[in-house]
């Protein structure tokens, strides 16, 4: 968290705002949430950021914690725990080492998640538990917290395959554990979660409206429609 998030502007407290919010509640300037970069407003171009949020930043386009992570689901799918609990393992570590180099790259004002920090994490049950103790959760919720400001792709995919707030399969337990959809739902949406990104300009709503109207695709909630590929 210290080296992926920004405090508010007093460097106290991790800040953030609903999702649809259209300006800061009421309190002191110095409370409200600093932008992903580390600041009040918009830096300057050259300015040091923080973890991907900066100008010298490598953004990827896939990782081997993301592979590792992929790999730990489908061999926990498989009922190979050995397997399963290894790669998610590699997963937080090898992100751990992807933080570190995103810190050198920027040249950014913090300091490396040390050896001791990491193993002490690693070794925290709560975080890498047993092989019987391992679930999707596990999984899924660190896969998250790695794919956050490049992978967005994926993390939305996987929130949508959990229908965002599925249970696992053996038990009573949220995937995304403490995900709850935000207060306010655009009306059109009629309390549903997004499902698709509607075209918009120059596509289909302009030069092929008979061919999405077949599929629905002209309903003012089609946006909600679940995709083929998360269907049972």
């Amino acid at each position: 968290m210290t080296r992926m998030l920004v405090p508010d502007s007093l460097g106290q407290v991790y800040r953030g705002l609903p999702a649809g919010s259209t300006g800061f509640p009421a309190g002191p300037v110095s409370a409200r949430p600093n932008n992903p970069y580390g600041y009040p407003v918009a830096p300057p171009s050259g300015s040091v950021g923080t973890y991907l949020f900066d100008d010298k930043a490598k953004h990827p386009a896939m990782t081997y914690s993301q592979l590792q992570f992929i790999k730990a689901e489908a061999a926990f799918r498989a009922g190979d725990r050995v397997t399963a609990l290894a790669a998610y393992r590699n997963g937080i570590s090898s992100h751990i080492d992807f933080v570190n180099r995103a810190i050198t790259d920027g040249g950014q004002p913090l300091p490396q998640i040390s050896a001791t920090e990491k193993a002490a994490f690693l070794a925290n049950p709560l975080i890498v538990p047993t092989e019987a103790g391992l679930t999707l959760s596990h999984i899924l919720s660190q896969k998250y917290i790695a794919h956050r400001a490049w992978g967005h792709n994926e993390l939305w995919m996987d929130l949508r395959r959990f229908h965002y707030t599925g249970l696992e399969p053996a038990s009573a337990t949220q995937v995304f554990r403490g995900w709850a959809p935000p207060p306010t739902i655009y009306a059109d949406n009629a309390g549903k979660l997004v499902y698709r990104i509607r075209p918009r300009f120059n596509s289909e709503y302009v030069w092929n409206q008979a061919g999405l109207d077949a599929i629905g695709g002209l309903a003012a909630d089609y946006q909600t429609k679940p995709l083929w590929i998360i269907e049972p």
